[in-house]
């Protein structure tokens, strides 16, 4: 059943709702924090949420408050001694072998997970035995005294208010339990006080207008304590809405600092770091790694001839097929600044990674982007530095860099429009 309820989480976290119906619960959220709820009731799916969330709190609360209010009824068995002694033993059975027992057993049972009004009341459990508990133990009352002829009794009623305050305020019956709680045990005192023999009509009004202002009073405890948990509950989910949209936006600007803007790439920083993670878990075996480094050509003669719009698209498209040569997992690309690139190749020996980088420079060259200002070839071409080495501790990842850009440099002083190899 619990599977089936909606979460604090799920009502505030946009990943499991639309950023729309997201932002429509926390304007919920915050017209009720405003404008309040006097009904004592949220809306359908921020109620299920509410009572899910405060669920195991309350029966942890109400096996505790439980035991303790059992022990205090059981003690009212000297107020039954002093005041109806005549059905002292009829009160002492009552307590000590029905209510107690049938209290106790409830308990274990709720503690022990089984609770014989889950499928009718799943959100509402310690709230219904609560309930009964309270009526129960007034009802114990209300057998007792109609049958007692001490003139002590007629003072008995004023116990309903101990009752009373045990379910307005000491278990904290949800409110509207409470209101059905507070008007059963008053009934329960108005049909006692009338079946006792010769009730002193003086008495009447004092006793009753104590257990009903107790009532009255408790039942007001009882809507503003509520209302003030409620009222924490949904600042609770306000203030985890906005530590989830600071990590989100946290996270995002993470992203973004990572990441090139113009080709979408990771960026120069994001590479130097992988390829310090890749070099440190390739060492551990002693396994291969791969770096290359391309270099458009001529680059700085194409944005001055064709102009920047159209060395930022020259820069797109390259970036895209220099991606879509990238065929294994595990392989990383980035831009590595201005015209370069960097991709990065683990578990890649050196005769792989030349293959790859041939791939490459085909791919660009395939592109048959128009380059007139190019002393290489009348379109876009690159040059690409490969290094290839076994990670091992005497051999840092500056010095693989390094390695790599006098590759790229080789390839340049060979003319350009192709892939030139080193092994370290």
């Amino acid at each position: 059943m619990s599977a089936m309820l909606p979460s604090p989480a799920t009502l505030i976290d946009p990943q499991g709702l639309a950023q729309g119906h997201h932002r429509s619960t926390m304007a919920r959220i915050q017209d009720l924090l405003e404008n309040g709820f006097p009904l004592m009731s949220f809306p359908t799916d921020l109620e299920l949420a509410f009572l899910q969330d405060r669920l195991a709190a309350r029966a942890r609360h109400f096996l505790v408050s439980g035991l303790i209010s059992l022990l205090i009824y059981n003690g009212f068995l000297l107020a039954d001694f002093l005041m109806a002694r005549d059905v002292f033993w009829l009160a002492a059975q009552l307590r000590l072998l029905v209510f107690t027992p049938i209290a106790l057993g409830s308990l274990y049972l709720f503690r022990k997970g089984i609770h014989p009004f889950r499928s009718l009341f799943p959100l509402a459990m310690v709230d219904v035995l609560a309930l009964l508990g309270g009526i129960g133990a007034a009802a114990s009352l209300g057998i007792v005294l109609p049958l007692s002829q001490s003139p002590m009794v007629h003072f008995y009623p004023v116990g309903f208010m101990v009752v009373i305050t045990y379910g307005n305020v000491v278990q904290r019956l949800r409110f509207w339990f409470a209101v059905v709680f507070t008007a059963v045990l008053l009934g329960i005192h108005v049909a006692a006080v009338l079946a006792l023999p010769e009730f002193p009509p003086r008495l009447l009004w004092p006793i009753t207008s104590m257990v009903v202002s107790v009532a009255m009073f408790t039942l007001c405890a009882n809507y503003f304590m509520e209302r003030d948990e409620r009222r924490r509950y949904l600042r609770t989910l306000r203030e985890r809405s906005l530590v989830q949209d600071l990590t989100r936006v946290h996270a995002r600007l993470k992203d973004i600092s990572r990441v090139d803007m113009l080709t979408g790439l990771h960026n120069r920083r994001h590479i130097q770091e992988h390829l310090q993670l890749v070099w440190e878990r390739a060492g551990r075996d002693q396994s291969h790694v791969s770096v290359l480094l391309i270099d458009i050509d001529h680059f700085k003669k194409f944005n001055d001839r064709y102009g920047h719009t159209a060395g930022d698209l020259c820069l797109q498209r390259v970036a895209h097929v220099v991606q879509d040569s990238l065929r294994r997992t595990g392989e990383v690309m980035a831009r590595y600044g201005g015209e370069e690139f960097m991709a990065v190749l683990p578990h890649t020996d050196a005769a792989f990674a030349a293959g790859v980088a041939e791939r490459i420079r085909q791919a660009v060259e395939g592109l048959q982007v128009r380059h007139e200002s190019s002393t290489t070839a009348l379109h876009l071409t690159v040059s690409v530095g490969v290094v290839s080495a076994v990670a091992r501790p005497e051999l840092s990842v500056d010095q693989v860099v390094s390695a790599t850009e006098q590759a790229l440099l080789q390839a340049k002083q060979e003319g350009r429009n192709r892939a030139c190899s080193l092994t370290i």
